[in-house]
């Protein structure tokens, strides 16, 4: 019996076309991701709302749940708990919760409100704010001041509440 001998197959045109493409398609997503990679990460927009005498928005997101007699319960860091109760000052975007310019009621959180129908952030990022002095809806970050709350079990899902607020004057601004 004679092997039978296998033809070598040759590669055509059109397959090393493609095998040329899978290759540069290959280097050019290595070479983008290390480029993306050795950049800075972007400034998170808490960072850009600091300012002396204001409390920082990244302490109030120190916060975890813990098993409590078998149900979930939140726990605040000791920084968060310190506040409870004390006149403080937060500068942030009000998503507004009344219509109007003057506003009342509105929630302020690190992040400007994206459409008037979402929720700019989690509930560790936004303080529910009633205000004694009408504060002016801005697109521009607001610096408010009053006594600040924990809510360790709202129905409302709120974490933070201030009550009393007055806008503060900053830099010229409100």
């Amino acid at each position: 019996m004679k092997k039978a001998r296998k033809k070598a197959r040759r590669i055509t045109v059109q397959e090393w076309f493609y095998l040329g493409c899978l290759v540069l398609g290959g280097t050019l997503g290595v070479i983008a991701v290390s480029i993306m990679a050795s950049r800075p990460p972007p400034e998170h927009p808490s960072k850009l709302l600091e300012a002396p005498g204001v409390v920082p928005w990244y302490t109030l997101t120190k916060v975890s749940f813990m098993q409590r007699d078998g149900k979930s319960a939140l726990q605040f860091a000791d920084r968060i708990n310190e506040l409870d109760g004390k006149p403080v000052k937060l500068r942030g975007y009000i998503t507004p919760l009344q219509l109007g310019s003057d506003q009342k009621h509105f929630i302020l959180s690190p992040k400007p409100p994206s459409c008037a129908f979402c929720i700019p952030a989690g509930p560790d990022e936004m303080v529910e704010v009633f205000s004694k002095t009408p504060v002016k809806y801005s697109l521009e970050p607001v610096t408010v001041s009053g006594t600040f709350a924990v809510l360790r079990s709202d129905p409302g899902g709120m974490f933070y509440r201030m009550a009393d607020a007055a806008p503060v004057s900053s830099e010229g601004r409100l």
